[in-house]
């Protein structure tokens, strides 16, 4: 617009949504927390390194980690696992919330959000940093949480890991979210 074009029409990220399907939540004993990304934007997690340790630190949720190679998170030991495309879906339907912790910087603010699409499409709610497209993926409170400080990531990680109802509820939310929004 500023460069005086006649039309601008933005154009999201979408994903297949026959590819990301969703698999119903299992109710287990351990609350799983997943992240899906590469070694650069593994970065991000050190962010909520605290809040992670804390929420995982009684045995009662673990870290499952897509993509990221080796991360030295201290006090945390998670599951980390290599990225393909033929295990993608697979390894997002096991989290039973996924993550996305942005620092607010120009970079951040011009993602697009893929990986909270990716897990909303499978039907899973999603906590992530209030940052650039996020604000506009997430709607909080109704398909997942936005979260700034410590206290609020670890809330929004308490109250989901402690109420599967919600959980399986947000999930939904999330799927009719992509559904609407984000599907090819």
């Amino acid at each position: 617009r500023q460069a005086g074009a006649r039309r601008v029409e933005c154009l999201p990220s979408v994903v297949d949504l026959v590819r990301y399907h969703v698999a119903p939540p299992p109710e287990r004993a351990i609350f799983t927390i997943g992240w899906i990304g590469s070694p650069t934007t593994a970065e991000y997690l050190h962010q909520i390194k605290t809040p992670l340790a804390e929420v995982c630190g009684d045995g009662k949720s673990r870290l499952i980690l897509v993509g990221s190679g080796d991360v030295d998170l201290p006090g945390l030991r998670p599951d980390i696992h290599h990225w393909a495309e033929s295990t993608e879906v697979g390894d997002i339907q096991s989290f039973d919330v996924g993550i996305m912790p942005l620092t607010d910087t120009p970079w951040s603010r011009g993602k697009c959000g893929f990986k909270l699409i990716q897990c909303m499409a499978c039907g899973r709610p999603v906590i992530a940093s209030p940052v650039g497209a996020n604000n506009q993926i997430v709607e909080h409170g109704i398909s997942g949480y936005l979260a700034s400080t410590d206290e609020e990531w670890i809330q929004a990680l308490a109250t989901l890991r402690g109420d599967f109802a919600r959980r399986v509820d947000m999930g939904k939310a999330a799927r009719k979210k992509v559904e609407r929004e984000y599907s090819m």
